[in-house]
């Protein structure tokens, strides 16, 4: 068994690629795409923003691919500024994966999944 991730993985998504899964039928889970067939990803599970490999971040689920355009950043930049954050702790109200990959591509943590109840819509990230 070979320690590298990308021999493991059908389909490896370029460096920046966001990924969408979802989970228990209802719940979005994103995550960044490294171009190594692994994804950076803010998770419950783990407490924490991590990095694992594709099979655990698509838990059994499909991946989406979520189109966005970034003006000035490469792949390879968006993952750079996502390892940044690794080991942040997780919270579902704070810092949830919305809120990790909308500061990665925008610079500020926001949740559509929490809508009005996104408590960090008020603040200036």
């Amino acid at each position: 068994m070979t320690p590298f991730p990308f021999e493991h993985t059908p389909t490896i998504y370029p460096a920046g690629t966001v990924l969408q899964v979802r989970v228990y039928g209802l719940i979005r889970h994103v995550g960044l795409a490294t171009g190594y067939g692994t994804v950076i990803h803010a998770s419950r599970r783990f407490g924490r923003v991590e990095e694992t490999d594709m099979a655990e971040f698509l838990a059994g689920g499909q991946p989406k691919v979520l189109p966005y355009r970034h003006a000035y950043l490469s792949g390879a930049q968006v993952v750079a500024r996502a390892r940044s954050k690794k080991g942040r702790r997780y919270n579902v109200l704070f810092n949830n994966c919305e809120h990790f990959i909308s500061w990665v591509l925008e610079g500020k943590a926001r949740s559509r999944q929490l809508g009005p109840a996104d408590p960090r819509r008020f603040t200036r990230d």
